[in-house]
């Protein structure tokens, strides 16, 4: 499958992410535009095209650049993240991103671990 401008090389990223982190459990969003691999229920690895707005209302997030340019908007301000760089998002803050670019990576940790149940898209 080709991907378009606007979405993610679904395969080669997938096989990286396996290689990389062994084990983990890869998923993809709707759209195409953002994969995240579970590495465990603390840490997982995004890689971004565009994600949508959403929340959670009990986990804290701390996002870590580790590949491209990611724009973030958290809590209705913009933060351009550049390799290295981190930002944290907590409990309640509205937040969506997008990547300069190339796809960004970002290694997420959790606090406390992620559940499904505690993300909540805003439509």
């Amino acid at each position: 499958m080709m991907a378009t401008n606007n979405q993610l090389n679904i395969e080669t990223t997938r096989a990286e992410l396996l290689k990389t982190y062994p084990g983990c459990r890869v998923k993809v969003a709707e759209d195409k535009r953002e994969m995240v691999a579970e590495v465990s229920d603390k840490f997982a690895v995004a890689v971004i095209k565009r994600s949508i707005p959403h929340f959670h209302l009990k986990t804290k997030e701390i996002y870590r650049l580790t590949r491209g340019t990611l724009c973030v908007a958290r809590a209705s301000q913009g933060h351009v993240l550049q390799v290295g760089e981190s930002i944290v998002i907590e409990p309640g803050q509205i937040h969506y991103a997008r990547a300069i670019g190339e796809p960004a990576w970002v290694e997420v940790e959790t606090d406390p671990p992620w559940p499904a149940t505690d993300h909540f898209i805003i439509e």
